[in-house]
């Protein structure tokens, strides 16, 4: 089974990366907000019929309570609160009952059921204070009564939280707590609850929170120490946005006393070393508003990057006016405005002007650069544009943007099908830029190109070049199987059969080795067995694992693999699995992944972790700390096949198992290939975020999950939070994939393409 899931993973690394040279994935690294809440911390009533009748104690309660909270870590609500429902009316144990009514709490939260979540929690906190749960029960009343604007009754709550369970979270909690006390107006017990967040040990600088004291401060009327916090953050922080936000902060303050120099030298800074900053722009505008001179260029760039285009190019065009010695700078940002106001023929004409008569100007590449984007991207000139980065290659051949830009002109020619110039243009950075790193990618793409032409000769000229200067087994075997392919279309049999055997031997676990063994063998790509069996036990496993462990790294055999002191002695692995009993799983990554790092050169407690991460569902993380450990017995990607299965079943788990597993069926979909695909998007994460927006286990984008659920009619009352619960994202990902599988008439490849890049960049 991990074989086949090795050959998957190794075509999903290519295609959903883009064509090139790639191994395998990368393992290093409706509420109802009307009731009444007025009064003390009990003044939602409590509903008696939560409490269940006395029944004989079941080991079975305890066994659907974690089923429960699987649920709920999932993201299948309704299954999870029925679950906490049937363990509440089926034991007598206290702490089975508080752990279930917090569960159902939870829930109800996690659904906009805000009443209801109150009536849960309630029910702990006066019925079951000696339970583990009470303080479980605290905090979702605190997050309640915020979703409810209840804040002071919000504070409250994260109070009891914090006497219940103090040492763990505090600088959490009590942020939480002061951003209620703000919210109710107690801006003392607020500046109180922050202050203690930040003497409070977590894992992330106080910046957030000094800016938060500071605005209590201003809140307080304590103007002059608001202003020592804010110019303090000033100083000490290295985010531009974060200092534009204090001197926006700052500045404020200082008008409420009468200092209004003061203030506008905290504007005027802004304005002119942070632009991108919207607080920026906000401090221009009180500058304008109040009369005071600002120098037009930097006003014009400030409104530029808060999208007011029309006052960016009045500005822009008066500092011109009254500098004509300038140095060209205005016009970069001159053709950048005209581009976002879908004026391009004027953005190219400003940047000409740069081109020309400026030379020296420090935004001269990036003048060429975005004339040639803008050529091809929005006026379809494709070969303009492409001549554009290559005359700026011509005339400035030693400017470290030239690699990229003849790269990047190829690029184009290949999108305008000018195969034969891309192709050209490609091979010229191997000779031009030996040391360029996009250089020896350049040389394999002419070489694909010179094969689309049916220029063979040609093709394997290229290609065993990109075979002499191969370094890696997967740049070697992508050699050799291109090299191969172009003898197969040349009709020369022998010597692709000789090649295809060389690459296959070339990289095992690797896509072009797989493929080559496909070819070889007859069979077809991404071909899987209907005999499979995705059984196997952990726990039995472990053993064998742990023998292995003592052997590979002589651990001693009076060392305990399972003592996890060490481990749970470190604040950030007990403030981790706070979180996680708090459904806060972004914030326990967070913690999981510093202790990860610390303890990354110690293979006997990443063993040790790596058992605790599987169990909490914490999957990412499991598969890079079980790698690691191979990593550190010298196992390279070949090797590791050889190790202990309990490493390699956490690597290519069987997760989310039920819900694949049926989703898959439906959309007629081999399960192995689904289960690779949610690996290499997400590696099992289900509350993972990409940099682009893309969310959940299948890395949906917003706009295409709101796509998917509409064509679907599922889930009910859908938002795009739902792409963080496994049992919404799977099915929506898989859904969207059978589309692209119908639009590109079966092709497998394209199909994959398109659910990474879009439909439109299949191809």
């Amino acid at each position: 089974m991990v074989k086949r899931l090795l050959i998957i993973l190794s075509v999903l690394a290519i295609i959903t990366t883009g064509c090139g040279l790639f191994s395998l994935p990368n393992e290093t690294d409706t509420s109802d907000n009307n009731e009444n809440t007025e009064g003390g911390i009990k003044s939602i009533p409590l509903i008696e019929t939560l409490l269940p009748p006395t029944q004989t104690p079941s080991p079975e309660p305890a066994i659907r309570a974690h089923q429960a909270d699987w649920l709920l870590f999932s993201g299948d609500y309704d299954q999870a609160y029925t679950e906490y429902q049937n363990t509440l009316n089926n034991t007598s144990d206290r702490e089975i009952q508080a752990a279930a009514l917090v569960g159902m709490a939870r829930v109800n939260y996690l659904k906009g059921n805000y009443t209801a979540a109150l009536q849960a929690a309630l029910t702990v906190t006066s019925n079951f204070t000696d339970t583990a749960a009470y303080a479980g029960a605290a905090f979702v009343l605190g997050q309640s009564y915020t979703a409810l604007e209840n804040y002071s009754e919000a504070a409250n709550a994260y109070q009891l939280y914090l006497v219940a369970h103090p040492g763990v979270i505090d600088a959490y909690a009590n942020e939480m707590r002061g951003d209620a006390l703000m919210a109710a107006r107690q801006y003392t017990e607020a500046l109180g609850a922050y202050m203690a967040a930040i003497q409070a040990p977590k894992l992330e600088n106080a910046e957030r929170l000094s800016v938060k004291v500071g605005q209590t401060y201003s809140a307080m009327g304590d103007y002059d120490s608001a202003i020592r916090t804010f110019m303090a953050l000033y100083e000490t922080t290295g985010d531009d946005y974060m200092k534009a936000q204090a001197n926006l902060l700052a500045g404020q303050a200082y008008l409420a006393i009468s200092e209004p120099e003061q203030a506008y030298a905290r504007f005027q800074d802004s304005v002119n070393n942070y632009p991108k900053a919207y607080d920026s722009y906000s401090g221009l505008v009180a500058l304008i508003d109040a009369g005071q001179s600002v120098d037009e260029l930097n006003r014009g760039i400030v409104d530029y990057f808060a999208g007011q285009y029309g006052m960016a190019l009045e500005a822009i065009n008066r500092y011109i006016a009254d500098h004509p010695d300038h140095d060209g700078t205005p016009l970069h940002y001159k053709g950048l405005i005209y581009q976002a106001m879908g004026e391009p023929e004027n953005a190219i004409a400003a940047w000409d002007q740069l081109t020309i008569q400026y030379a020296d100007n420090r935004f001269l590449a990036d003048a060429y650069d975005e004339k040639a984007y803008t050529q091809w991207v929005y006026l379809d000139q494709y070969s303009q544009g492409a001549q554009t980065m290559l005359e700026f290659v011509r005339q400035y051949p030693n400017a470290p943007e030239a690699a990229n830009f003849l790269f990047e002109a190829g690029r184009i020619q290949e999108r305008n099908d000018q195969l034969a110039d891309a192709a050209g243009t490609w091979a010229r950075l191997i000779d031009e830029y030996p040391s360029a790193e996009i250089s020896y990618r350049a040389l394999f793409l002419a070489g694909i190109t010179q094969y689309r032409l049916a220029s063979y000769d040609q093709a394997l000229n290229l290609f065993q070049r990109v075979l002499a200067l191969a370094v890696t087994p997967s740049d070697k075997a992508s050699g050799y199987f291109w090299i191969a392919k172009t003898q197969q279309s040349a009709g020369r049999a022998e010597e692709a059969q000789s090649a295809f055997q060389l690459a296959s031997q070339s990289d095992p676990t690797g896509y072009y080795s797989n493929r080559a063994e496909e070819i070889l063998s007859g069979s077809a790509p991404l071909a899987t067995s209907v005999d499979y069996n995705l059984d196997y036990d952990l726990e039995e496993e472990k053993h064998l694992a742990e023998l292995w462990m003592r052997s590979t790294f002589a651990i001693p055999d009076d060392t305990n693999l399972d003592d996890m002191s060490a481990l749970e002695a470190d604040p950030r692995f007990q403030r981790a699995n706070e979180f996680y009993a708090l459904g806060l799983y972004a914030n326990a990554v967070d913690e999981f992944e510093s202790l990860r790092n610390t303890v990354i050169e110690d293979p006997i407690n990443n063993f040790r972790l790596l058992g605790h991460l599987v169990d909490l569902g914490f999957y990412r993380q499991a598969v890079l700390v079980s790698r690691q450990i191979l990593t550190l017995a010298n196992m390279d990607d070949l090797a590791t096949l050889t190790a202990p299965a309990y490493f390699n079943h956490i690597r290519f788990g069987i997760y989310f198992k039920d819900l694949i597993l049926s989703t898959a069926q439906k959309e007629t979909f081999h399960p192995l290939f689904v289960f690779a695909l949610i690996r290499q998007e997400s590696l099992f994460e289900g509350f993972a975020q990409s940099s682009a927006g893309a969310r959940g286990l299948m890395q949906i984008m917003p706009a295409t999950g709101q796509e998917i659920a509409s064509e679907m009619q599922w889930p009910p009352s859908y938002s795009s939070q739902d792409l963080y619960r496994a049992v919404v994202n799977v099915p929506l990902g898989i859904h969207y994939l059978a589309r692209q599988l119908d639009y590109f008439n079966s092709d497998i490849y394209a199909a994959l393409a398109a659910y990474n890049g879009g439909p439109g960049n299949a191809y």
